[in-house]
């Protein structure tokens, strides 16, 4: 064992090197102890062996100072006293010597010190390698936690929708920025109001969670699905015997169960008139009674509500309250339809897909270039829950890497509105008797090329009038897009009137032809 001694007598260093090279050690001789505190902090011994009484710093003032050091705090420190000084003795073990030695030194009691510092030295080592070894092993369960954490996680957020909002249309980008403002401020209600299956909840949720995941609870309530007489009780919960039938020892509310997470009102305009005082009275005051309660309690939650309805003509007809109204909008969300943000059909389509396609183990990858044409000029009176419902379907009974036109067909099964179906034209109506027309105009198109008619009906996926070559899907619209332009003279707002789409994806079918075009040349 590396030993360092200090003693700035001469001799009596050089004896004690001697008697420890016996015992078979490896001393090192220093009489200067600032110098052995130089060479203790720049290189490891195991122990070290100080006179106390020395020039410039004592053996006590030396052992305070190693003590102090991260770099020697480990090392065993024996002081050694020519005086039999037993109290300076005891002051060194309670400041951090190993052992003391009086002098003139035994060289037995040396050698059982040396030992026992020898043996000390070893369980001092065992136990640093079994804290580093713990440490990486808490490191890596740690780690292989939080990967587990983050799948569970990940789970969570596939099931609930949870950071999944797609967002290309300029309108949704923007809502989602609001959306994380209103997540920094808990305590500002917000009223989400947008079609059925437009994504309210999943925007409650992104409100809830903001870009990570709350955990939190999330409680829902549907306003719609709860019987009058039973709401009060379920928003507010009850005392014991507050009513017929109620629970004995009393139950908490959705208020109470949402503790710092938060409360979401789906279909809020179905509240009773009579509760709406009452809930303006909690977000005002934060705080509320159980039905047949006495004892005030506190109110932590979030408040989100939505609904489907146009609750500012609500609001004027009296069937909502004014008041509670106006409260709700501090924070307001309007999710616009599907048929208005097109932009953002690809991106859902695209998830929706690859999501079925996991769950149902089937090799669907991509969309068919036909396929999104199709998806992206159906009206979508359902928004984005028709979208969802349209691609586990075509996942459910089809398969292949491309779905297909063919995949969706059924959307045109069922009768459309003139305004809901895309790529009309005038040419069925001109061909049809005036009975027919008002029918046919909605559900038939057609373009001519080369003297030669091809029809194709849009309500059933019939396709009629075909020559016996095959029909490529992408030329046939690029014709009824370029027929369109020309009547118009290339009048694009027309154009994408008058076909039933949007002038973006007016804009988007144009570069794709030209694109085409500049491919051939």
């Amino acid at each position: 064992m590396r030993i360092l001694v200090i003693d700035d007598n001469s001799h009596s260093l050089q004896s004690l090197c001697l008697i420890l090279k016996d015992l078979g050690h490896e001393p090192l001789g220093v009489e200067n102890p600032l110098e052995a505190l130089s060479l203790a902090r720049a290189e490891f011994f195991p122990l070290i062996i100080t006179d106390i009484r020395m020039p410039d710093i004592d053996g006590l003032e030396l052992l305070a100072r190693l003590k102090s050091d991260a770099r020697t705090t480990l090392c065993d420190v024996v002081l050694i006293t020519g005086h039999g000084d037993m109290a300076t003795a005891v002051d060194a073990l309670r400041k951090g010597a190993y052992d003391y030695l009086n002098k003139p030194i035994n060289a037995r009691e040396l050698a059982a010190v040396v030992d026992r510092s020898a043996e000390h030295q070893s369980l001092v080592i065992e136990n640093r390698e079994l804290r580093v070894n713990l440490d990486l092993r808490v490191a890596e369960a740690a780690a292989d936690l939080r990967k587990d954490l983050e799948e569970a996680r990940r789970a969570l957020r596939e099931v609930e929708g949870v950071g999944i909002v797609i967002a290309e249309s300029a309108a949704m980008s923007q809502l989602l920025r609001d959306a994380l403002i209103l997540h920094a401020e808990p305590s500002v209600p917000v009223l989400i109001e947008g079609e059925t299956g437009t994504g309210k909840e999943v925007i409650s949720r992104y409100i809830h969670n903001g870009d990570g995941v709350n955990d939190a609870p999330f409680l829902g309530i549907n306003c719609a699905a709860i019987p009058h007489e039973l709401f009060e009780s379920e928003l507010f919960g009850h005392e014991g015997g507050a009513f017929t039938g109620s629970r004995a020892a009393g139950a908490p509310g959705k208020l109470e169960q949402a503790g710092k997470g938060t409360l979401f009102l789906d279909e809020v305009a179905e509240m009773p008139l009579s509760l709406q005082p009452k809930l303006l009275r909690v977000l005002e005051e934060r705080s509320f009674f159980r039905v047949g309660g006495v004892k005030k309690r506190s109110f932590n939650a979030r408040v989100i509500c939505a609904g489907n309805r146009n609750m500012s003509r609500m609001v004027e007809k009296g069937s909502f309250r004014r008041d509670l109204y106006h409260r709700l909008r501090v924070g307001h969300l309007y999710i616009p339809p599907l048929r208005d943000r097109i932009e953002d059909i690809r991106a859902l389509s695209e998830h929706f897909l690859l999501r079925e396609a996991r769950r149902k183990k089937k090799n669907f990858k991509g969309l068919a270039p036909a396929s999104l044409e199709v998806l992206l000029h159906y009206p979508w009176p359902g928004n984005v829950r028709e979208l969802e419902n349209t691609i586990e379907r075509a996942v459910l009974m089809h398969d292949g890497e491309l779905l297909l036109p063919a995949h969706v067909s059924f959307l045109y099964q069922t009768p459309l509105e003139a305004s809901e179906a895309p790529f009309f034209s005038d040419y069925a109506a001109e061909k049809a008797s005036p009975a027919e027309s008002a029918s046919n105009i909605s559900t038939w198109g057609g373009h001519r090329e080369g003297g030669r008619e091809t029809r194709f009906d849009l309500r059933n996926g019939i396709v009629v009038d075909l020559p016996d070559t095959p029909v490529n899907l992408d030329e046939l619209i690029d014709a009824v897009v370029r027929v369109a332009l020309e009547r118009f003279n290339g009048n694009k707002s027309k154009a994408a009137e008058y076909l039933g789409i949007s002038r973006f994806a007016l804009r988007r079918r144009m570069q794709a032809m030209e694109d085409a075009a500049a491919r051939n040349r």
